[in-house]
């Protein structure tokens, strides 16, 4: 059966194999990146520059650890944890940006003018913090450079301007409600409430005492009268209580008074530099992208280069052969180029080594190797589908087997469109289909035999091109032909048609022992052949493997042997003419 699984070994990087995929893609690949390379010029060509200016600020926290304000009549800290996002915040809201538009007089402007200016405006400003310091960019872009840094400083200097209002009057409104309740109770109950006051360790400290002298105070009321010294001790200590909080109190708040009165709070935003017209736009980069262009365009035309490489189901090589079609796999035979004239076998006669020559007598070998060994045995060469080559590789076999010294008979089994007698140069006549029609005796077969130049290969021809092939190779003269053959002949080589298209060669396959499926590198898919196989196998053939046709050199792994063959067979024959001088150089 010659469907089996091979183990699977641990995937390896194979570079020549890598280079062999990148070689076979060069175009998708050369096309792919000259594409990203034109778009990223398009788009350096076609994309307005945009321009970004940026002005920094400085943002202090408020000063004092317990800082307050008023917010709708009450006291609130004004230091919290989220300070600086608020600040961030505050910088972008929509009043400060438009207040900032109608300073510009930007009603008209050809980028943020119209209704939706304002709108636009807000999209061209970015906060940006400093990490780890008390600084902030704000930036502003516009297709204008000199637009873009007035609105940068705008924006920096009207947040700072009003911060500083915000501050002073914040200060003012403090100080003034201290002073307007100052002694009296509505004055003593806004004091106890300041939150530097209610944050106080030190009164916090007393308060606690006193509402413990209070509570002993309350039990003891119920044993005793107001007049008990017990009672007028603890009613004397909760006065001394009352004193220092209330003391304590003044303190903090004379110490509130003196700052909001002699600082009025001043203010903690500053421009630290001021935004200056850019001299080269923020986007498009062209240092970025141009070298992003050129290097990720060439990374990307490699992937779509792999990953079409990838989804190719089609045969190229022996890994093709033995993973995808799980085949032996016989041989490779190079694409090549003949001479006008010239036969389709010469390079095998010919006395020139050549890296073709050598190939078919290695597929020989390999076929050979694979069970043909015995004399007498016939052998089928089909494919799965047409301009696979088959012909040609009938052909070239049968001529290498025969220089070996073997009788070769070559028939041509293709009823439908029989192609051995162009590339051989015989004529067409009387051959199979008229003994397959009306033949008695195989032995017939002989008179219709055509010779070549080639020593003990013959050649039966198709003869009259039949209108029911099927029929005439449906008869048991298929049969006598063959076993007539086999006693006749050292090697019988048939070129039989495509077996997915037609089913004729499959009943050349129920008389003949063995087949040999041809591939055409980087055209049949995987698929295909597989399917003939295994429809081969069906009928009772054994396959004896694939031949990978018409290979051409990619990458590393083809080319090596290549140069490998010519380098071997030329420093050979250098040594053969160098002893050659050698023997004719007189002693």
């Amino acid at each position: 059966m010659p469907f089996t699984e091979r183990p699977q070994d641990q995937p390896e990087v194979d570079l020549n194999e890598l280079i062999a995929r990148l070689s076979r893609r060069r175009w998708v690949i050369a096309g792919t990146w000259l594409a990203v390379v034109a778009a990223g010029i398009i788009h350096l060509a076609t994309t307005t520059p945009v321009y970004e200016a940026s002005a920094m600020l400085n943002i202090e926290k408020e000063r004092g650890s317990g800082a307050i304000y008023i917010n709708n009549g009450a006291f609130v800290e004004s230091k919290n944890e989220d300070y600086y996002q608020t600040q961030y915040n505050l910088l972008r809201r929509y009043s400060l940006i438009e207040k900032v538009h109608r300073d510009l007089d930007m009603s008209d402007h050809p980028e943020f003018g119209g209704p939706s200016g304002v709108a636009a405006l807000v999209d061209a400003v970015r906060i940006v913090p400093v990490p780890k310091s008390r600084l902030v960019h704000v930036k502003a872009s516009s297709r204008d450079p000199e637009t873009a840094s007035r609105i940068a400083n705008a924006i920096a200097e009207t947040f700072t301007a009003e911060n500083l209002s915000h501050q002073l009057f914040i200060s003012r409104d403090v100080l003034q409600a201290l002073q307007a309740e100052s002694g009296s109770a509505k004055g003593r109950k806004l004091y106890e409430s300041l939150p530097n006051v209610v944050n106080s360790s030190l009164i916090q400290g007393l308060k606690g005492d006193y509402f413990k002298l209070e509570s002993q105070a309350a039990e003891l009321s119920q044993k005793v009268t107001p007049k008990h010294p017990a009672m007028i001790a603890l009613k004397s200590n909760m006065a001394a209580l009352r004193t220092q909080i209330g003391a304590e109190t003044e303190r903090i708040v004379g110490s509130l008074k003196a700052e909001l009165s002699g600082q009025l709070r001043g203010n903690n935003v500053r421009v630290v530099e001021p935004a200056r017209a850019p001299t080269s736009p923020s986007r498009p980069q062209r240092k970025t992208v141009i070298p992003l262009t050129v290097f990720g365009g060439m990374a990307l035309a490699l992937c779509v280069g792999l990953l079409v490489d990838g989804l190719d189901q089609s045969v190229r090589g022996e890994k093709d052969v033995e993973e995808k079609l799980r085949l032996p796999f016989l041989g490779l035979i190079p694409q090549g180029r003949r001479r006008s004239g010239e036969r389709i076998y010469q390079h095998i006669l010919s006395k020139e080594q050549t890296f073709s020559g050598e190939s078919f007598r290695g597929l020989r070998t390999m076929v050979e190797f694979a069970g043909v060994g015995g004399k007498a045995k016939a052998m089928l060469v089909t494919s799965a589908l047409e301009q696979e080559g088959k012909s040609f590789i009938s052909a070239n076999l049968a001529v290498t087997f025969a220089t070996m010294g073997e009788e070769v008979l070559l028939i041509d089994g293709d009823l439908r469109r029989p192609s051995l007698h162009k590339v051989l140069g015989l004529p067409l006549e009387k051959g199979l289909s008229d003994f397959l029609a009306a033949g008695q005796n195989a032995s017939e077969v002989q008179a219709l035999l055509k010779t070549t130049e080639v020593p003990g290969l013959k050649v039966l021809t198709c003869g009259t091109r039949p209108p029911n092939p099927s029929e005439l190779l449906n008869t048991p003269r298929v049969a006598a032909l063959l076993a007539w053959a086999a006693s006749h002949f050292d090697r019988v080589v048939v070129d039989t048609a495509p077996i997915l298209p037609i089913h004729d060669t499959l009943l050349w396959a129920r008389h003949a022992p063995s087949a040999v499926i041809v591939v055409r590198y980087g055209k049949t898919r995987a698929s295909a052949a597989q399917s003939a196989a295994r429809k081969a196998h069906a009928a009772g053939c054994k396959v004896l493997g694939a031949v990978v046709n018409a290979a051409r050199p990619t990458g590393l792994a083809y080319p090596d042997r290549y140069h490998y063959y010519h380098s071997y067979h030329g420093d050979a024959e250098k040594a053969e003419s160098s002893s050659g001088r050698e023997a004719q150089r007189p002693a």
